[in-house]
């Protein structure tokens, strides 16, 4: 159990913060989304975000950033998001967060999209960190 003086600490450090982050000084968060409700994002696999990508289901979609981690800014940028299936992202043992085939190959669509509309695989790597899938 915490001390009341930790929590008295804690507390001042977070008020002192908040303070910094009104004031300009530090960000309050690394990652900001682009879109805040779906209406607002776009995807180069698909026009539709309201239906799954694989089943083409309208029950319980979810959009998942093919490039995910502190490239969901970049995923987002560029349209690198697909509609899946609640069970088709991360619910069951065939979701694109557990089957690697499957992410793999949103992978290569997106690095294909990006070698024909943006630049080269150099460009790619300098704005996602690594290239993935050959």
């Amino acid at each position: 159990m915490q001390s009341r003086s930790t929590l008295k600490t804690k507390t001042n450090f977070r008020a002192s913060y908040a303070a910094k982050v009104a004031a300009g000084e530090k960000k309050q968060y690394r990652y900001k989304p682009k879109a805040t409700n779906r209406s607002q994002y776009y995807s180069i696999l698909t026009q539709d975000l309201h239906r799954c990508y694989i089943s083409n289901d309208v029950n319980n979609i979810h959009i998942h950033h093919i490039f995910g981690g502190s490239n969901k800014a970049n995923s987002e940028k560029y349209g690198f998001l697909v509609p899946l299936r609640a069970d088709w992202h991360d619910m069951a043992d065939y979701g694109v967060h557990f089957d690697r085939s499957l992410d793999y190959k949103l992978k290569k669509l997106c690095q294909d999209y990006w070698l024909e509309h943006y630049g080269s695989r150099e460009e790619f790597v300098a704005a996602f960190g690594k290239w993935w899938v050959d």
